[in-house]
């Protein structure tokens, strides 16, 4: 069981940087440095173009994070047969890694359709999504590093959990409009900031309107982070893990601001444009493991709920 939560560990933490790595390509421009899938300009090891370079580094750490995601599968289907969200999760993603790698193609051979790389960039953050949940309830499963859940756990549990969940569904929104506006040419629509182009209201110009709309929406995912912080934050005394859920998520939501600002003003750099969809992606991880620790009950600990319940009403 050590092994397959290593194996779901290492995944989670090369599906974040396939994303990031899936950012840089964005940002230097690489994504047609392939003109073709999956050979790349006809060559099949190492080409010499730096772009073309670039993009196939991207789909070999694709390939390695999907045999990760068959070998998570293959360990839950060992070790995790009796816990149906472990074995299921590892499962489903299989193919949906898959069809992960199957968007990337259309993404090349389409040249770069925006709501394709929106799809594709979201779609990767759900396989980090499952891999994350994989692992978090692994840690639960294992009776070395588990505890046991008393009411008053279970119930701020959830209360922080469900405000993850709202907080992750708003999140989607506006990760998918950063990855449509970056590639529509709408990232660059906005001078100056918060404003743009003078105003915080954009004008008629469409390129205007998508960029401010994912402005608006990463305002209002303050609005969303904030319950879940406080949540976590006022529960630290019965959640082991709320006072570090709340401070990652104040520091985060800060420090994606911060540099969602500078690549405004430096006219969107690699480094920044990189760490922007980093810092999205490390948000979205926290708060799938606080809605995991706030919701999941270890195997055992249910079937013992269940056999209280059943002595009781005997």
């Amino acid at each position: 069981m050590k092994r397959a939560q290593q194996v779901a560990f290492v995944t989670a933490v090369a599906t974040l940087g396939l994303i990031a790595l899936g950012a840089y390509v964005r940002a230097s421009g690489s994504g047609l440095g392939c003109s073709d899938w999956p050979a790349c300009e006809g060559v099949d090891v190492l080409p010499t173009d730096k772009k073309s370079l670039i993009e196939l580094s991207h789909r070999y750490v694709g390939t390695v994070v999907g045999l990760l995601v068959i070998a998570t599968a293959y360990l839950a289907w060992r070790h995790y047969r009796d816990v149906p969200l472990l074995f299921w999760g590892a499962l489903v993603n299989v193919p949906l890694v898959g069809l992960q790698g199957l968007l990337g193609a259309v993404t090349v051979l389409r040249e770069l359709p925006p709501e394709i790389v929106a799809t594709h960039l979201v779609t990767a953050m759900l396989v980090l999504s499952i891999e994350v949940v994989i692992f978090t309830a692994m840690l639960r499963e294992d009776p070395d590093r588990s505890f046991a859940l008393s009411e008053s756990m279970r119930a701020a549990g959830r209360s922080v959990g469900a405000r993850a969940v709202v907080a992750l569904a708003g999140l989607t929104a506006t990760v998918w409009f950063g990855g449509f506006i970056t590639e529509n040419g709408a990232a660059l629509a906005c001078e100056g900031w918060p404003d743009c182009n003078g105003s915080l209201i954009p004008a008629r110009d469409n390129k205007e309107v998508m960029h401010m709309l994912h402005r608006y929406l990463a305002a209002g995912g303050m609005l969303l982070l904030v319950p879940v912080a406080v949540g976590a934050w006022r529960n630290a005394a019965v959640l082991s893990w709320g006072a570090a859920v709340s401070i990652l998520l104040a520091g985060l939501y800060g420090l994606q601001v911060g540099v969602g600002a500078f690549n405004v003003f430096f006219t969107f750099p690699s480094a920044l444009t990189v760490a922007h969809t980093t810092v999205a992606a490390t948000i979205w991880v926290v708060l799938v493991v606080a809605a995991v620790l706030g919701y999941y009950e270890p195997a055992r600990e249910r079937r013992g709920t269940k056999l209280q319940d059943s002595e009781v009403s005997a």
